[in-house]
């Protein structure tokens, strides 16, 4: 059993909001620890963090910073910065594109009947 899908937001300004932030996450690790619920420290990311980009958020006990990231995929979808779904469409185009890619590459010899009903 894991703790999917929990997030803390603090919005941060001075570096007394960083330290409160930093507290969130300790005191969240320290439930989910308490109810066995472990935490996939290597899915949890520090989103959208554009001022004192120095701070480091650091996940206990192990001490392992959090890794800071500007796009962010989050239930089924992919948010910038600007909390906007464009990178999702341009992911979704991509893919498509690499699909039809792959049919191409595939299945250059068939024709346009072989695909109809």
């Amino acid at each position: 059993m894991f703790a999917d899908d929990a997030k803390l937001y603090k919005h941060v300004i001075t570096d007394d909001d960083h330290q409160v932030l930093q507290k969130g996450l300790n005191t969240f690790q320290e439930w989910s620890d308490r109810w066995l619920l472990r935490l996939n420290i290597n899915k949890c990311k520090i989103a959208f963090c554009e001022t004192y980009v120095n701070y480091e958020y650091k996940y206990y006990p192990s001490s392992t910073v959090l890794e800071s990231v500007d796009v962010i995929k989050d239930l089924g979808g992919v948010l910038d910065s600007e909390l906007n779904f464009v990178s999702h469409c341009k992911e979704k185009i991509n893919r498509a594109h690499s699909m039809l890619g792959l049919i191409k590459r595939n299945f250059r010899y068939l024709a346009e009947e072989a695909f109809v009903t």
